[in-house]
């Protein structure tokens, strides 16, 4: 499938050495403003041992600088608060800035991540690569499902969709049954939010959801596998367009083409946009850059925030890597297999077993009854793991049929997955904003 739609045929036409040549344009100068801007690299850069004169390719680029990632951003805020030093020391008392929080879920502390307004004017143009790519144009009616907060998810979507010129609606703030008359209202051609939110609407609908408006889904924020996506798309009778991005990057910064998710056989690609991002992905255990094809972890650099720089953070985020012109589309960034992305410390060892949250994603959204789920691990007197799988049927689908998938369950987790799993079938609290299907309450 050639591309069809372009933001920038000119950038979508490079060969891979050319985007390359464009990314070290912008990246060299970019690391010596910032060692004369920034306290905050110059101090983690001095305390490396870097010389910047010996940084002459991206092979030394990735040697040479060292990472950064949350823990470096926590301390330093709370040795400066409360936003610590990462802003460049050129912004003066006149410009605006805009100031974004995480939720601190991951048990360490808020962080605090800011970009001027000349730097969410470049975060637009990335947004409209996605935008354009899902056949979207300058005027067309979405709905913001997510609520716009202190944190970056739904804000940086809600700035990119009015930079591009979507006419975006922010109703993340209301119940579902709103949201849902607010769609029957206006009738918007996009819904624009996180992934397993918009199963949550269907689910809540009083009325067929397929019978709206809806012709295109922007999802995102979190995983899931292509069974769920399939079913996803055929509920709203819309396709859907994936993107990843991060608080730490301020932004979205790889979105998929017009091939969406592609199919289980071929999977989409997440392009990485090039000329504003870099994207590492980097073996696990030798910290070497992975071949196409291959997992590993993600390292991302901002090649446009130079007030408030983001040089080689380090995400726990993991994918396979898909070099330029691996999708059929033709287009020559580099990115990662759709479906593919989770967090690299989010393998959970159950029963002496390596269990993948996606693997377990696919198996039981492979079943179609099946709506959401959650898992639960405990320990029994013994000490030994307990694993729960509560799943929540479709709300068109009779009780009857919940011996008959439940026991579906049980045989396809233990055959896929390699371990046994307890199996109930009932009702699954869902999320406004992200989903949590783990939780995790053993003694230990």
């Amino acid at each position: 499938m050639a591309a069809k739609y372009h933001y920038d045929k000119t950038v979508e036409t490079l060969s891979h050495n050319e985007l390359k040549a464009l990314q070290w344009a912008k990246l060299e100068p970019l690391l010596h403003h910032v060692y004369k801007t920034n306290d905050f690299y110059r101090r983690h850069w001095d305390a490396a041992g870097v010389d910047l004169s010996k940084v002459t390719s991206f092979e030394a680029f990735s040697s040479l600088i060292p990472t950064v990632e949350k823990a470096d951003f926590l301390a330093d805020q709370t040795a400066h608060p409360p936003q610590g030093t990462r802003l460049s020391n050129e912004i003066g008392p006149a410009d605006r800035l805009e100031y974004y929080t995480t939720s601190g879920t991951s048990g360490q502390g808020s962080e605090i991540h800011i970009q001027t307004i000349r730097e969410t004017a470049e975060m637009v143009k990335m947004y409209s690569y996605g935008f354009t790519w899902a056949g979207l144009k300058p005027g067309d009616l979405a709905v913001m499902t997510l609520p716009l907060t202190m944190m970056a998810g739904g804000r940086v979507e809600y700035d990119g969709g009015l930079g591009f010129g979507l006419t975006t609606l922010p109703i993340g703030n209301y119940e579902a049954k709103q949201k849902l008359s607010l769609i029957e209202r206006f009738k918007p051609k996009v819904l624009y939010g996180s992934t397993t939110y918009f199963m949550h609407l269907a689910a809540v609908a009083e009325t067929d959801v397929k019978e709206s408006s809806i012709e295109v889904m922007l999802t995102g924020l979190e995983g899931g596998s292509i069974p769920y996506i399939e079913r996803l798309e055929e509920v709203w009778g819309a396709k859907a367009f994936d993107r990843f991005g991060s608080a730490q990057m301020r932004s979205d910064h790889m979105f998929t083409c017009e091939r969406g998710f592609g199919t289980v056989e071929e999977p989409g690609v997440l392009h990485n946009i090039d000329p504003y991002a870099i994207l590492e992905v980097l073996n696990l255990e030798s910290g070497q850059q992975v071949s196409n094809g291959e997992y590993g972890e993600i390292i991302i650099t901002s090649l446009y925030h130079q007030d408030v720089p983001l040089i080689r953070c380090q995400m726990r985020d993991g994918g396979i890597f898909r070099s330029g012109s691996s999708c059929s589309c033709g287009r020559e960034m580099d990115g990662l297999q759709v479906c593919s992305i989770g967090r690299t410390d989010d393998v959970k060892k159950i029963k002496g077993v390596n269990v993948y949250p996606q693997a377990l994603d696919k198996t039981v959204f492979a079943i179609t009854e099946v709506d959401e789920y959650v898992v639960r691990l405990t320990s029994s007197s013994s000490q030994a793991d307990i694993a729960t799988v509560t799943a929540m049927l479709k709300s068109e689908i009779d009780d009857s049929q919940g011996d008959r998938v439940r026991d579906q369950l049980v045989k396809d987790l233990h055959q896929n997955l390699g371990i046994h799993f307890e199996v109930i079938i009932g009702p699954v609290e869902r999320s406004d904003y992200k989903t949590k299907r783990w939780i995790d309450e053993r003694d230990r």
